[in-house]
């Protein structure tokens, strides 16, 4: 890949971020709930509303922080384009560049900037914000715990993220400006993965034997169990307050479902690829989802479809996706490659 100054990639990989954020994207969908435009705000409880929390002792003799296995990634930035009714993408370049483990990126709903997880060394991570000029900012200082796949919350200038401290992993509130506002759930732990289906309901992958699937209101305190053996990939499905999510009935057969977070009840959309459970939303309602270097788009009536290859830039092993709110920027989180 030939080289190029920081200046000249940061215009390549963020220049629909300023577009985004003044209002000029052409593909804006002004329906969708994921436009930018903020929901009705509702006031979560200064404390969690599920009961104390309790006392967090001392990690376990045999506990590892999770950055400690983190491996070396990076997010890649492209532009998301129609070519005759098809999708692809454009422009694809390297929005971090270190050996270090950068991933979990995710929009705000505004698009104007990405949110993704830092590991700063061995035994700790933080949240940091990639803004439009390129230019990438530490959000979280925490000295005891590691943060991890941070979303903004619908209606709220506050983002929730995987708390990690001292082996336990509780779903936690930050100002957008990083500050911590304090744990959301008590009782839900420990907590993986999650996704918004609207601005107080909340799906959560607890970690166990087997994992599950749990609803959580942030303001009643309600906690529901609605799904064994999910896969860590959970969205808000464009234009709905359903929640979509991976449901592994067995090592050889993953599902992508549709929960309908009120009733509790799912149904199935399509299978994965072959082994893989990382994917991301259009506001259009295509997936798209990668394998090695190549990106495919899934779209009701039709199957996984090859949109590009990416291996002659370096790109393999692509895991997490985000797409912007907006449907005109993708982020693409790849392995390192080695030396």
């Amino acid at each position: 890949m030939a080289q190029m100054t920081q200046r000249t990639m940061a215009a390549l990989v963020f220049g629909g971020f300023a577009a985004a954020a003044a209002g000029g994207c052409a593909q804006e969908n002004e329906g969708a709930p994921e436009s930018g435009e903020p929901e009705a705000a509702v006031a979560f409880p200064a404390e969690p509303p599920d009961g104390p929390m309790p006392e967090i002792g001392p990690a376990p003799d045999d506990y590892t922080p999770t950055a400690a296995g983190s491996p070396s990634t990076d997010i890649w930035m492209g532009a998301l384009v129609r070519e005759g009714g098809a999708l692809a993408v454009s422009g694809l370049a390297q929005g971090t560049d270190r050996d270090a483990y950068d991933n979990q990126p995710s929009f705000l709903l505004d698009g104007s900037a990405i949110l993704h997880t830092a590991a700063l060394d061995r035994r700790q991570t933080e949240i940091m914000r990639l803004s439009a000029t390129g230019a990438s900012e530490r959000l979280t200082r925490t000295e005891e715990a590691s943060e991890f796949s941070a979303l903004q919350i619908p209606g709220q200038d506050a983002f929730s993220a995987i708390h990690e401290i001292r082996g336990k992993q509780y779903l936690w509130r930050y100002d957008i400006s990083g500050e911590s506002l304090g744990p959301i759930f008590a009782t839900a732990e420990p907590v993986g993965y999650h996704a918004w289906a609207n601005e107080h309901v909340v799906a959560m992958f607890i970690l166990g034997n087997p994992p599950t699937l749990q609803v959580g209101d942030a303001v009643s305190g309600e906690i529901r169990v609605v799904a064994e053996r999910p896969g860590r990939s959970i969205h808000r499905i464009p234009g709905t307050e359903e929640i979509s999510f991976v449901r592994k009935v067995s090592d050889e057969e993953w599902w992508i479902e549709r929960l309908d977070t009120t009733a509790g009840t799912s149904e199935r959309i399509t299978l994965t690829l072959p082994g893989r459970e990382d994917y991301a939303w259009t506001p259009e309602g295509e997936m798209l989802m990668g394998d090695g270097g190549r990106l495919f788009a899934w779209s009701e009536g039709s199957d996984w479809t090859e949109i590009a290859d990416f291996s002659e830039l370096g790109v393999e092993g692509i895991t997490r996706l985000a797409v912007s709110p907006d449907g005109s920027r993708i982020a693409i989180v790849a392995n390192r490659p080695e030396g």
